[in-house]
């Protein structure tokens, strides 16, 4: 069988998420870009979407979301785009593993977590 998947992530405030995931985390720019769908073409058939919730619908706390995790080409260089963020309060990474995978565990600007790793310690 042949799957497709997209990965989709409901979110508060889609123009600054998109900008996050496009610019600090490196998806590129989205394949599909509206103010209520935003779709990240990633290897392997997959998706990383993000979908603008209801007004009317809350969301789940942040940290009760699935959590990500993205190879990047390098996590120096992630990093200084992560600490690039015209927030002050940007917070730093926690280290962690995932499967055997080191990694280092970030929020986005909504507080949902995600998990970065390069190909150097996956």
């Amino acid at each position: 069988m042949k799957a497709r998947i997209n990965l989709v992530l409901q979110v508060a405030d889609i123009a600054a998420e998109r900008t996050f995931y496009r610019d600090i985390v490196g998806l590129g720019e989205p394949v599909m870009n509206s103010n209520v769908w935003v779709e990240f073409k990633l290897d392997g058939g997959t998706s990383f979407c993000l979908e603008q919730a209801a007004p009317n619908k809350p969301l789940l706390p942040p940290h009760s979301r699935t959590e990500f995790l993205f190879f990047v080409d390098s996590l120096e260089e992630f990093e200084k785009r992560y600490r690039s963020q015209k927030n002050a309060d940007v917070p730093e990474g926690v280290p962690c593993g995932q499967m055997g995978i080191h990694a280092v565990q970030y929020p986005d600007p909504e507080g949902n977590l995600f998990r970065v790793t390069d190909n150097q310690h996956s």
